[in-house]
C-alpha cells in the first residue's frame, strides 16, 4: 500500500471487497464536516455502513479505523482525527474495492503545514484552494497567508482588503475549514511602522479585525526582513531596542486577540530569523514575549540544509519556548530559474521533539511544490517511518498518478540543486566525464536523447494541466538544450562544424527563459566543447 502519509500502524489483508460508498454514516451530532471525504463518494451505493465514534483517549489527531465485511468502524480523538481516518481510507481505496484493514495512527508533531511567505508573483486563488485540498488530505493542518508582494500584507498593509481580495480571503478560510486547516492570517508592518504611536496599533487591530470576522482565531505578526534598528525617533525614545518594540507590539496584539476570543494564537516571525540564539535580541524577545505567543526560526541558516536537536534546542534556550519553524525548502525565489523538487531530507524524529510546529515555504510554482510538501507531509507525520527516497516515489505517485510517476521521477531527477541545497551531480554529469575519458560520442548521444524526449513523454504521460504549466519553461529549455548538443555531437561525428551556429543557437535559448536544468551541465559541455573545437 502507497500511503502519504504513512500510518503509524496498519494491518492490511490481501482480500478486498467491492466498495462504492456507504449507505449510512453514523457519526457524533456536529462531525459532519469530518466524514465529508467519505459522503462524497455517495450514500446510495452497496451495504456498507460507517460508524464514527468519539475516543477521547486516544492520542492528539489520532484515530483507530477498521474496516469488516459491509462495516467501517473509526474511532477519533476528534473530528479533525475523523476526517483523516477517512482519508486514509480513501487511499486503500483502488475506485471499485477496498481492502479489510486496521489502521492505528496519530503525528509526530502537532502542527504540520504550509507558509505561503515567498517573494515573487503570488499563488492564484485556484492554486491556493487546491492547495488547501491536498494539503487535508495529507493531513496537514496549518496554512499561513504570507504572500510578500501581496501589497495588503505588506507595504499596504494598513488599507483594507478591496472587496473582490476580502471575497477570496473569505474563500480560502472557508475552504480551510472544510479541511480542518488552521488558517493563519499574517500581517508584515515592520517596514513602516511607528510600534509606539496608538493609533498606528489602531490601523493594525483594524485591519486584523476584519479578517477576524471571517472566522480566523490565528494571526502571525511578522517583522522578518526590516531595517535592523529602530526607525522612527517616537520608537526610539519609547523602546530602548527593536526587540523591546517587538515585545510590546506583540504583548498589546496578544491581548488584544485574547480579549475577543481565548483560543486566538498569535505567531512572531522575528528580524533575526535564522541563528542559533546568540543575538541579543533574540534573547531580549525571548525574554520579553510572552508565554503563548509562538517565535517562529528558520534554522542556523535562511535557508538551512540541516535542522538538528541541539540547533532546536539552543534556540528555544533562547527565546524560553520551542520555536516554531518557518522552513525555506522547497522555496526557489532566491534563484528562480531552478526547481527544486526533491525530498525534504536533513530533518530527523528528534528533530521534532524539540519544535512547536513546521511549515513549509513552498516554491513560486504552488503545483510543482507538492512533490516536496508531499514528502514534508509523510515526514512531521511520522517521522520515525520516514524514508525519504520511499516518500519521494510515493509523492510523485500522488501526484501524477502511478503510470506517469516514472517519467515524472526522471524530470525531479534533473531538479535538485541550488546554492543552497546541493545534491549528487546529475546522472549527465557522469556521462559527460566518461565521454571525456574515452571519446565515446555514442554513450553520451543516448544520455543526451533520454534527456531530449523527457519532456514529450512527460507531457503525454501527465494529465495535470497546472503541473505542466508550472514546469514548461523547465521543459522547454531542456527539450532544446539537449536537441542542441545532439547536434553538436552530430557536427563532431560528420566532421562538419558550424560552431559559431551552436554558440549563437545557445545563446538565444538562455534569452528565451531563465529556467536552468540538470544544474547547467548541458549548457556548460556545450560551451566547452565549442571552446575547445574553436581551439584545436
Amino acid at each position: 500500500m502507497e500511503w502519504l502519509p504513512t500510518p503509524r500502524n496498519a494491518q492490511v489483508s490481501s482480500d478486498r471487497l467491492p466498495f462504492a460508498g456507504c449507505h449510512a454514516i453514523k457519526a457524533p451530532a456536529g462531525w459532519e464536516a469530518a466524514f465529508a471525504p467519505l459522503r462524497a463518494l455517495g450514500e446510495a451505493y452497496g451495504g456498507w455502513t460507517a460508524f464514527v465514534e468519539h475516543d477521547a483517549s486516544l492520542p492528539r489527531e489520532g484515530y483507530h479505523l477498521a474496516v469488516e465485511n459491509a462495516r467501517i468502524t473509526i474511532r477519533a480523538e476528534s473530528p479533525r482525527a475523523a476526517f483523516y481516518a477517512c482519508h486514509t481510507l480513501l487511499q486503500a481505496w483502488d475506485g471499485k474495492s477496498i481492502p479489510l484493514m486496521t489502521v492505528d495512527d496519530h503525528p509526530t508533531l502537532e502542527w504540520r503545514g504550509v507558509v505561503e511567505g515567498f517573494y515573487g508573483v503570488p499563488w492564484s486563488h485556484e492554486a491556493r484552494l487546491r492547495m488547501l485540498d491536498f494539503m487535508g488530505a495529507h493531513k496537514m493542518n496549518i496554512y499561513l497567508y504570507a504572500p510578500k508582494d501581496d501589497p495588503y500584507h505588506r507595504e499596504r498593509w494598513r488599507e483594507p482588503y478591496p472587496a473582490p481580495d476580502a471575497q477570496r480571503l473569505g474563500e480560502l478560510i472557508r475552504r480551510a475549514q472544510s479541511q480542518f486547516i488552521e488558517f493563519v492570517f499574517c500581517i508584515s508592518p515592520g517596514l513602516s511602522m511607528v510600534y509606539s504611536d496608538a493609533a498606528e496599533f489602531e490601523r493594525l487591530v483594524a485591519k486584523i479585525d476584519a479578517v477576524r470576522q471571517m472566522g480566523v482565531r490565528s494571526f502571525g505578526l511578522l517583522v522578518d526582513d526590516i531595517p535592523e534598528e529602530l526607525q522612527h525617533a517616537a520608537d526610539k525614545q519609547a523602546y530602548h531596542s527593536l526587540a523591546h518594540a517587538h515585545a510590546d507590539l506583540a504583548n498589546r496584539l496578544n491581548h488584544w486577540l485574547k480579549a475577543r476570543d481565548a483560543d486566538s494564537w498569535l505567531i512572531v516571525c522575528p528580524t533575526f530569523y535564522h541563528n542559533l540564539g546568540e543575538p541579543p535580541y533574540v534573547k531580549e524577545l525571548g525574554e520579553r514575549t510572552e508565554r503563548g505567543i509562538s517565535i517562529m526560526w528558520t534554522g542556523a541558516k535562511v535557508v538551512s540544509r540541516t535542522i538538528t536537536h541541539e540547533d532546536a534546542e539552543l534556540f528555544k534556550l533562547a527565546i524560553r519556548r520551542k520555536p516554531f519553524v518557518w522552513d525555506n525548502y522547497p522555496v526557489n525565489d532566491y534563484e528562480t530559474s531552478r526547481m527544486l523538487l526533491g525530498p525534504i531530507t536533513g530533518r530527523d524524529a528528534e528533530t521534532l521533539k524539540h519544535l512547536e510546529a513546521l511549515v513549509s515555504n513552498p516554491m513560486n510554482q504552488a503545483e510543482a511544490s507538492k512533490v516536496a510538501l508531499g514528502t514534508y507531509a509523510d515526514f512531521l507525520w511520522n517521522a520515525e517511518a520516514y524514508d525519504p527516497q520511499r516518500s519521494w516515489r510515493v509523492a510523485i505517485a500522488h501526484l501524477v498518478g502511478a503510470d506517469a510517476a516514472p517519467v515524472m521521477l526522471e524530470f525531479c531527477q534533473q531538479n535538485l540543486w541550488t546554492r543552497h541545497w546541493k545534491e549528487e551531480p546529475p546522472a549527465i554529469e557522469r556521462a559527460i566525464e566518461e565521454w571525456q575519458t574515452t571519446g565515446d560520442n555514442d554513450a553520451l548521444r543516448e544520455a543526451f536523447t533520454q534527456l531530449y524526449t523527457l519532456p514529450r513523454r512527460l507531457k503525454q504521460a501527465v494529465h495535470n494541466d497546472a503541473l505542466i504549466e508550472d514546469i514548461e519553461p523547465w521543459l522547454l529549455r531542456l527539450e532544446l538544450v539537449a536537441e542542441l548538443a545532439l547536434e553538436l555531437l552530430d557536427q563532431i561525428d560528420e566532421d562538419d562544424l558550424r560552431l559559431r551556429s551552436i554558440l549563437t543557437r545557445l545563446e538565444a535559448i538562455r534569452e528565451m527563459n531563465d529556467a536552468l536544468v540538470c544544474d547547467g551541465w548541458i549548457e556548460r559541455w556545450i560551451r566547452e566543447t565549442v571552446e575547445e573545437l574553436a581551439e584545436g
